[in-house]
């Protein structure tokens, strides 16, 4: 692993990807500021960059050069960046303004991985683009669950980089490479998470209350809710 760019224990080979996509050290090292200053970063989120992030590093490059995967008529090329947390929860405010200045430099053909490590834990991110077309309003950072440093994986499935990359963000999203419809079962897992949510208040609320004409309304709105959960589950592919 010697000459190669790590994040704590994690580097290209210990998330299992091909050599050739390693970067060296020290061209991954990015410099924080690089991403702050001279972009229109408020306050807010120039004191997280500072605050919550110790080191930003390119730990791959993953491209045809470097793994025999053509290009996706969207995909040119997916960049794994290692984030040091100094907090416990991971940066999603940096990661969205990395992966927007990212995009915007490689006029939209680069994606990027996220690597948050956090001692001797790990959490794999992704910026998935909005797709109106399936019900994806607006692009969002996903964050997977925590894993130790030496389980964290990384797969190369896919005939195009288009393809490895759905499949990578179906697997940190979803659970599953599988990447059929992949956009509409992140819309339906969304549903299903905040109806989940709306449920389990009405619940406590009904639970608490003892006015009978208040308790029937709760009452209705809490079936109205199951029902529609039920329908979203059964019309999911999930």
């Amino acid at each position: 692993m010697a000459g190669i760019e790590s994040c704590g224990p994690v580097t290209a080979l210990t998330l299992g990807l091909p050599s050739t996509t390693a970067v060296t050290h020290p061209r991954g090292r990015l410099a924080k500021e690089r991403f702050y200053e001279n972009t229109k970063v408020g306050r807010r989120l120039r004191r997280r960059f500072i605050e919550d992030v110790g080191s930003i590093t390119m730990l791959a490059v993953i491209r045809g050069r470097e793994t025999g995967i053509p290009d996706g008529p969207l995909t040119h090329e997916i960049n794994v960046i290692g984030l040091e947390q100094s907090t416990e929860r991971p940066p999603v405010e940096i990661m969205e303004h990395i992966a927007r200045v990212r995009d915007e430099l490689t006029r939209h053909g680069s994606r990027i991985l996220f690597v948050c490590v956090n001692g001797g834990r790990a959490r794999l991110a992704v910026f998935r683009n909005a797709n109106v077309a399936e019900g994806l309003m607006e692009g969002a950072v996903h964050v997977g669950g925590p894993a130790g440093c030496a389980e964290t994986h990384v797969r190369l499935d896919g005939t195009d980089l288009d393809a490895v990359w759905d499949s990578m963000c179906a697997d940190v999203i979803l659970g599953s490479a599988d990447s059929t419809r992949l956009d509409r079962r992140i819309v339906s897992r969304t549903r299903i998470m905040g109806l989940t949510g709306e449920i389990d208040q009405l619940e406590r609320r009904l639970a608490k209350t003892v006015q009978v004409g208040r308790r029937n309304r709760i009452w209705d709105e809490l079936q109205a809710k199951r029902h529609e959960l039920e329908r979203e589950q059964q019309g999911g592919t999930l």
